[in-house]
């Protein structure tokens, strides 16, 4: 590569300030020339959902609620749950309504799962609050377009247990498992052709029992319902499913 030597433009060391001893003289002005790259990994694509967390506890008003606004290391404080920072086992989202640098996301299909409240000694969803959760109104939205509306109980699962049998049960005791569709993986609902999310682009699914005939309803009380059929609360995961682009190191 020819040297560029002292000019009326400059001395060699404010060329070298500039970067532009990296290029040849022949590059020099042309718009194909470049002096650095900010973004020097190869494209990979994975399967990866995107996913947050809905919780509430028991004998608590179903409240509304943005998701995907907090991300992981930050304060989930909703529902009447005594406040804890999210971690990956809540969310994999790591800046609020959007996707890092760079990272793209095709949305191919929506879930939901639920259970009780995450960490209760019994983690069986009551049915009836199960029922109040799914007939709740819900939208998944990409820069405040909406791209979904419904009731929830249109998202299954597409995952989660199955019981088919369990041991003797002394009264009044029972046992139960509710949810919302088949354990199957397939069993979501699709997005023909997937919806994509470009880095920048918020996005967001909202949760809104308040709309509900009659006001949001509450989760059970912890005893009551009717004896040896506790409440325990409610925990629902909203998944995107679909593949993430991201920059490989």
């Amino acid at each position: 590569m020819p040297r560029i030597g002292r000019s009326h433009s400059g001395s060699p060391l404010a060329f070298r300030r500039r970067g532009l001893e990296k290029c040849s003289l022949h590059e020099l002005g042309r718009p194909r020339a470049r002096v650095g790259n900010p973004n020097t990994g190869i494209p990979e694509v994975v399967v990866q959902p995107l996913y947050d967390i809905y919780f509430v506890a028991p004998g608590t008003a179903l409240p509304k609620l943005t998701l995907f606004t907090v991300q992981q290391g930050q304060q989930y404080n909703s529902g009447g749950v005594a406040a804890f920072n999210k971690g990956p086992g809540h969310t994999n989202i790591v800046q609020p309504g959007m996707l890092e640098s760079s990272y793209t996301f095709i949305v191919r299909a929506l879930s939901v799962y639920v259970q009780a409240l995450q960490g209760q000694a019994h983690p069986n969803l009551h049915p009836e609050d199960l029922n109040n959760f799914l007939s709740s109104f819900s939208r998944f939205e990409i820069n405040h377009k909406s791209y979904f509306d419904g009731i929830l109980g249109w998202l299954p699962a597409a995952g989660g247990p199955t019981v088919s049998g369990f041991g003797t049960l002394t009264a009044p005791a029972s046992m139960w498992v509710a949810g919302n569709g088949t354990p199957q993986s397939g069993n979501m609902y699709k997005i023909p052709g997937g919806q994509t999310i470009l880095p920048q682009e918020n996005f967001d699914f909202i949760i809104d029992p308040t709309g509900n005939a009659g006001g949001n309803p509450s989760t059970l009380a912890a005893a009551g319902n009717p004896a040896g059929v506790p409440g325990a609360g409610l925990s629902a995961w909203a998944r995107l499913d679909g593949t993430l682009t991201r920059v490989a190191s």
